[in-house]
C-alpha cells in the first residue's frame, strides 16, 4: 500500500489530499479513525483494509469504523491481560469477535449494546475480516468457500463477465465431500473454459439441492451406496424429493429439473474419467475408482425432458404497453426530491433496450464509446445511421454490431454527456471503459451498471407508476428479455427478411431466430380484415370477414395460407382437389395479390400457346375447346379475368360489390371462344 496511507490517525488534515474523496460520504464529513490503540499487527491488518476499500473504488466508512478500532483497542487489552490471542483480527472469526466486543461493552456499560449498536459495529467488521482472509490466504484459488471475481483475481474469468459482481458462496453445499468434489469439479470447468462465471452460479445452486437430499438420507460417501447397484435406486428418488420443489412447494419446471440433474450427473462423469485427481487435490480417495454405474444411474427417459415453453403473446408487449412504459421512462431519472429515481441511467438503459431489443447485459456493458460511422452517401431524409458495438457474452462467434438510427444515437450521446459530467465531478482524468456506470463503490468507474440493480429499478418504476399490461395486471418489468422478443416479433411482422432479422439479433442459427417467427394473434386478424375477400366468381365469400378468419383458425395455423390468397376449407377437412384453386369455390382472395393474379395470368396464356404449338406438331390440328386440358385452362383464365377485374374496380376496399360472375360449370365446359380480357 501506498507509504503515505500507512497512518495511525486518519483525519481530514492527515488524509493526502487525492485519497479525501475516499473517506467523505455526500455530506463531505470525515470522521476520525485512530489506530494507535490497536496490537500492531491489528494496526497493520487494518491500514491494509482501509486501503483495499480505497483500491476497489469504495468509501471508507468513517464513523462505523472509528467506532470498531476503539471498541477493539479495549477489547484487544482485556484478552491480552487474560493471557488470550489478541493481536490480529485473524485470531478469530467474526462470531467471536461479535462476542468478545459485546462483553467489553457490557463491562464498561453494565449493558448489552442495542441491535443499531451492533449493525454499525459488525458491518465493517465483517468487511475487514473478508478483505483480510483474502490477502492472508495463499492456498490455491478453488479451496476457498468463497469465490469472488473482484476479490481474487487467478479466478479465471471472461474479458466481459455480466455477473461478475456477484460471489460464490459453497459453505451451504453439503455434506463435506460433495462440496470439496464440485469446486474442485467446477473449477476444472472454468480453468478449461467449458463453464462461466453465469453458469458456475447456477451448478452452485444444484449441487446445493442435491446435499439437501444427500443429507437428509445419510449419505457420507461419494459413492452413495455400499453395493453400487443400489446407486440407480438412490438417484431415482432425488427425482421425487422434496429437495426438488420451490420454496411454495411447488414441483419444479422441467427446465429446472434437467439443469439441476445435468450438473450432478456431469460432476460424477467427471469424477468416472479424473477420479484419481479429484481424490488427491480433495484429500478424499473416495472419489477415485468410480465404476460404469455411476454413468449410467439415469436413463433416457428417467428425467423428464427439457421442452422450451411455448412462445406466446404472453412474452411480448404491446404497442399500447410499450408506449406506456416509454411514458413513465422520464421518473427514473428525475431527481428523488421530485418523487423519482434520480436514476438517470436506467432511464436510457430502458430507452436502448426498447429501441434495440439488446439483453440488459449487453446494454449494460457497453464501452464508453459504442457508435462506428457508416460509410457511404448520407441520407436524403437527414436521418443519422450508426453502428452500435455490443459486448455478446452469451453466443460465441455470433455478431456484435447493429445498424441503429437517430433515435438511439441520441440516446447514447445524452448518456455519454453525463458520463463526461459524472467523470468531471469525481475527478477521474482517465478514459471510462463503460458507457454505464455502477453507482455504488465505484469511485474509479471502472464497474458497469450491475443488471439486478436495473431489474430493482423496474420493479420499483411498475409499483410507483403503476404500470399495467392490457390485463389490468400489474406489468413484470423485471423480466427484460420481454424487450427482446417484442424487437425481434416486431420485425418479423414487419416483413424483414429472416436472414436479416437473425443477424440483427445476434442469432447463431435461423433456428433461433424461428422461435420469434410468429405474427401476433390481433397483427395477423387486422391485416387480414383489412382488405374485401373475394372468389374466384368475384364475389364475396358469402360469410363475415371475422367468422371468414375464425373458421380457418389463421391464429393458430397456417395450412390455408396460400401463394395467391387463402383456402376457407375448414381445417376438420382435407381438399381432394390438389392445386386447382383458380376452379374452387372456396379459394378467396384480395387486392394485395393483384400483381401475382396478373403474373399467373400472363403464364396462363404463355403456356396454352406453348402447349396448342405442341398439339398442332404432334395432330396437324390445335386442341378444340372441348378438350379436357384446354377446359381446365380456360375456366382458370376467366376466374383470373375476373378477379383482375374486380380488384381494378374502384369499390375494391369498400363493401362487397358483385363481379361479373361466371356461368355454372356445366355450362362453362361447353366449347366456346374465350372471353378476352384486358391486359
Amino acid at each position: 500500500m501506498p507509504e503515505v496511507l500507512q497512518l495511525l490517525h486518519y483525519t481530514r488534515q492527515s488524509i493526502p489530499g487525492q485519497y479525501l474523496r475516499s473517506f467523505a460520504y455526500y455530506h463531505d464529513k470525515i470522521g476520525n479513525v485512530h489506530l494507535d490503540g490497536l496490537p500492531e499487527t491489528m494496526q497493520r491488518e487494518l491500514m491494509f483494509v482501509i486501503w483495499r476499500i480505497i483500491d476497489m473504488g469504495g468509501r471508507v466508512p468513517c464513523a462505523s469504523l472509528g467506532l470498531l478500532c476503539r471498541e477493539l483497542a479495549e477489547t484487544s487489552r482485556r484478552l491480552k491481560s487474560r493471557g488470550l490471542p489478541s493481536a490480529s483480527l485473524m485470531d478469530r472469526t467474526p462470531g467471536e469477535w461479535r462476542t468478545e466486543l459485546n462483553t467489553t461493552w457490557a463491562r464498561r456499560i453494565k449493558a448489552l449494546p442495542n441491535a443499531s449498536t451492533m449493525r454499525t459495529i459488525a458491518g465493517p467488521l465483517d468487511r475487514a475480516c473478508k478483505l483480510l482472509w483474502f490477502a492472508y490466504d495463499d492456498s490455491p484459488w478453488w479451496e476457498r468457500e468463497v469465490w469472488s471475481l473482484d476479490m481474487d483475481p487467478r479466478i479465471p474469468r471472461r474479458e466481459q463477465e455480466p455477473a461478475r459482481g456477484y460471489t460464490i458462496h459453497w459453505h451451504d453445499v453439503e455434506p463435506q465431500w460433495l462440496r470439496r468434489g464440485a469446486m474442485f469439479y467446477v473449477k476444472t470447468l472454468l480453468e478449461s473454459g467449458r463453464a462461466t462465471w453465469t453458469t458456475v452460479m447456477g451448478q452452485k445452486h444444484s449441487f446445493r439441492l442435491f446435499g439437501t437430499f444427500v443429507t437428509e438420507r445419510g449419505l457420507a460417501s461419494p459413492r452413495l451406496a455400499e453395493d453400487e447397484t443400489k446407486v440407480r435406486a438412490i438417484m431415482m428418488d432425488f427425482l421425487t424429493c422434496d429437495s426438488l420443489r420451490s420454496a411454495s412447494g411447488r414441483q419444479r419446471s422441467h427446465s429446472t429439473i434437467a439443469g439441476i440433474t445435468a450438473a450432478v450427473r456431469g460432476l460424477y462423469g467427471f469424477m468416472h474419467d479424473h477420479g484419481e485427481d479429484a481424490a488427491s487435490a480433495t484429500g478424499d480417495p473416495r472419489w477415485a475408482g468410480l465404476s460404469p454405474e455411476y454413468l449410467r444411474f439415469w436413463r433416457p427417459g428417467d428425467v423428464p425432458r427439457f421442452k422450451k415453453q411455448a412462445f406466446t403473446e404472453d412474452h411480448l408487449f404491446s404497442d399500447q404497453v410499450l408506449s406506456r412504459i416509454a411514458a413513465q421512462a422520464p421518473l427514473l431519472a428525475a431527481p428523488q426530491s421530485e418523487g423519482g429515481f434520480g436514476d438517470p441511467q436506467a432511464m436510457r438503459i430502458l430507452l436502448l433496450m426498447i429501441a434495440t431489443g439488446r439483453r440488459l447485459s449487453e446494454i449494460c456493458m457497453l464501452d464508453a464509446n459504442p457508435l462506428l460511422p457508416v460509410t457511404g452517401p448520407e441520407p436524403k431524409d437527414g436521418t443519422r445511421i450508426a453502428k452500435l458495438c455490443y459486448q455478446q457474452t452469451k453466443i460465441e462467434g455470433a455478431p456484435e454490431t447493429i445498424f441503429v438510427d437517430s433515435e438511439v444515437i441520441e440516446i447514447i450521446a445524452e448518456q455519454q454527456r453525463w458520463l463526461k459530467s459524472h467523470l468531471e465531478k469525481v475527478g477521474i482524468t482517465d478514459p471510462p471503459a463503460y458507457l454505464f456506470l455502477k453507482d455504488h463503490n465505484n469511485l474509479h468507474c471502472r464497474h458497469h451498471y450491475y443488471s439486478h440493480v436495473f431489474r430493482r429499478q423496474m420493479e420499483k418504476l411498475v409499483q410507483r407508476a403503476e404500470l399495467k399490461d392490457d390485463d389490468g395486471q400489474p406489468l413484470k418489468l423485471s423480466k427484460t428479455h420481454r424487450f427482446r422478443h417484442t424487437k425481434a416479433t416486431s420485425l418479423i411482422n414487419a416483413g424483414v427478411p429472416l436472414h436479416v432479422v437473425q443477424r440483427y439479433m445476434g442469432h447463431a442459427s435461423p433456428e433461433m431466430t424461428m422461435h420469434y417467427a410468429q405474427t401476433l394473434d390481433s397483427t395477423a386478424k387486422a391485416e387480414f380484415l383489412k382488405y374485401r375477400k373475394i372468389t374466384t366468381n368475384g364475389e364475396g365469400p358469402g360469410v363475415s370477414p371475422e367468422d371468414l378468419y375464425d373458421l380457418m383458425a389463421l391464429d393458430s395455423r397456417t395450412d390455408r395460407v396460400l401463394p395467391n390468397g387463402w383456402c376457407t376449407l375448414p381445417p376438420t377437412k382435407s381438399c381432394d382437389k390438389g392445386n386447382a384453386c383458380l376452379g374452387c369455390d372456396l379459394f378467396v382472395t384480395d387486392e394485395r395479390f393483384l400483381n401475382v393474379h396478373e403474373g399467373e395470368l400472363v403464364a396462363l396464356d404463355s403456356l396454352i400457346d406453348k402447349r396448342q404449338e405442341a398439339h398442332t406438331t404432334r395432330t396437324g390440328e390445335p386442341m378444340s375447346e372441348n378438350h379436357v386440358w384446354l377446359t381446365l385452362r380456360r375456366r382458370e383464365q376467366g376466374a383470373l379475368g375476373t378477379i383482375i377485374e374486380t380488384l381494378k374496380g374502384p369499390d375494391r376496399r369498400n363493401g362487397p360489390v358483385k363481379g361479373p360472375g361466371t356461368a355454372p360449370r356445366a355450362e362453362a365446359d361447353i366449347a366456346k371462344a374465350p372471353r378476352q380480357v384486358a391486359r
